[in-house]
């Protein structure tokens, strides 16, 4: 695959809406205009391209297609693990045209949207780590500590496996208490 060719399509696109190429190598481009930096970086060992797009280098998010199926109602790539540069060129005609024209309206909906995702796999690597804590628990028969794993997670993501565990571990630590 030559990507100076592949991307060639988009940069006309881009050329012709006020972006200039900020810079350029092997598998990697950066074009930027008055208000917008987008990023295309291409993987030989995925073979996918990786699409970044921001107000600043320090505000960079990943336009995956559930970016943008959440953020520009465009689910038209939702199948897919990354953009082609087709799929890109396509959003940047209809929808995403937003994005040329510098609207920070959407790059700020884009940045909130990245905020969410990552609160949320951060919540999720906690309960995570708070299940591991109570099965370790569990199976040193430490009920106490496994009720307070339990409580520490977030108990609508419980499988109901843990729930009854955790009645188990109430009523044997109320048995010892008696």
């Amino acid at each position: 695959m030559n990507f100076s060719e592949t991307i060639f399509p988009l940069t006309q696109l881009l050329t012709s809406n006020h972006f200039t190429i900020a810079e350029s190598s092997q598998n990697f481009i950066k074009y930027t205009s008055e208000s917008v930096i987008i990023t295309i970086a291409y993987s030989n060992l995925e073979y996918l391209f990786y699409t970044h797009v921001g107000k600043d280098s320090n505000s960079l998010i990943e336009l995956t297609p559930l970016a943008v199926k959440t953020v520009f109602d465009e689910d038209s790539f939702q199948f897919q693990s990354t953009l082609t540069i087709e799929n890109l060129i396509s959003l940047l005609k209809d929808k995403g045209q937003s994005i040329l024209l510098g609207d920070k309206t959407k790059l700020t909906e884009l940045e909130e949207f990245n905020d969410r995702r990552l609160k949320e796999f951060t919540e999720r690597i906690i309960h995570l780590q708070h299940l591991k804590a109570a099965d370790y628990a569990w199976e040193q028969k430490d009920y106490h500590r496994f009720i307070e794993c339990i409580e520490q997670t977030n108990q609508k993501l419980l499988a109901p496996s843990y729930l009854k565990k955790y009645k188990i571990a109430m009523d044997r630590l109320s048995k010892q208490n008696k």
